[in-house]
């Protein structure tokens, strides 16, 4: 969505950066990754790592500004999911009809990488384990110079899947976690693979998360929405918030 109701929160879909000892890590490729800063698109390879490959996490790659840079070189990280390959997944959506080039139309080098559970890129450590949502889904966490950033969006928190979650996002720096729904949306949308932002924020208090962002903000969430849930948090716990849109959270 976009517009003045959403501009604060935001309405593009998910992409987050990570800049861990100078290492560059994007996070998906919702339509957020239109606005990747300078430092960012000077980089000469960068990895982008998927957690899944549904169209809101893909839809901003064709018109990301580094991909249409010549002699740069693109990483993408994805798990194989529905028997396609990475590269299938992102080419189901940028190929034509749908779009008038492949991936191997674009001026910057793409190489397609399956996601392995554990991996180094530069100075980061990147584990990552598999969480609920329709095709899977899967949760990262990125570790470099003694920081440690958890980035858990598209999951529900079941109570089978708590503990490990926990365990997995332990004293974490920042927990970038799924909080989609209130408590009143839960009834009619526990099926849809994503939690409510009492969950998420239940979740960062008992792994002793030191700061948290409520991520993946429901389509239809405006800013007058958000704000008043945003408040109530914050005075419940300062360092937990929902994600605004441009956001930097320095570690």
């Amino acid at each position: 969505m976009c517009g003045d109701a959403f501009a604060r929160y935001g309405g593009s879909t998910v992409c987050v950066l990570i800049c861990l000892n100078g290492q560059y890590i994007v996070l998906d490729a919702g339509t957020g990754i239109m606005n990747l800063p300078e430092e960012a698109l000077a980089q000469m390879t960068l990895p982008l790592l998927l957690t899944h490959p549904h169209v809101d996490h893909l839809l901003g790659l064709p018109m990301c500004p580094y991909v249409m840079r010549r002699g740069a070189r693109l990483d993408i990280y994805s798990k194989p999911r529905g028997g396609l390959s990475p590269r299938e997944q992102v080419e189901r959506l940028i190929s034509p009809p749908l779009w008038p080039i492949r991936t191997d139309g674009f001026l910057t080098e793409l190489e397609f990488h399956n996601l392995p559970e554990t991996m180094q890129l530069g100075a980061v450590r990147v584990d990552t384990m598999e969480g609920n949502h329709p095709g899977g889904v899967s949760l990262l966490r990125l570790e470099a110079g003694g920081k440690r950033v958890v980035f858990a969006t598209d999951c529900t928190i079941s109570d089978a899947l708590r503990p490990r979650l926990i365990d997995f996002a332990r004293d974490c720096d920042l927990l970038l976690v799924d909080g989609q729904y209130t408590a009143e949306e839960w009834p009619s949308h526990s099926t849809f693979g994503h939690s409510t932002w009492r969950t998420a924020a239940e979740l960062g208090r008992v792994c002793g998360a030191k700061r948290l962002r409520i991520v993946h903000h429901d389509p239809q969430h405006t800013d007058a929405m958000l704000a008043p849930l945003d408040a109530a948090l914050q005075a419940e716990e300062p360092a937990f918030r929902f994600a605004r849109e441009g956001e930097t959270v320095e570690l």
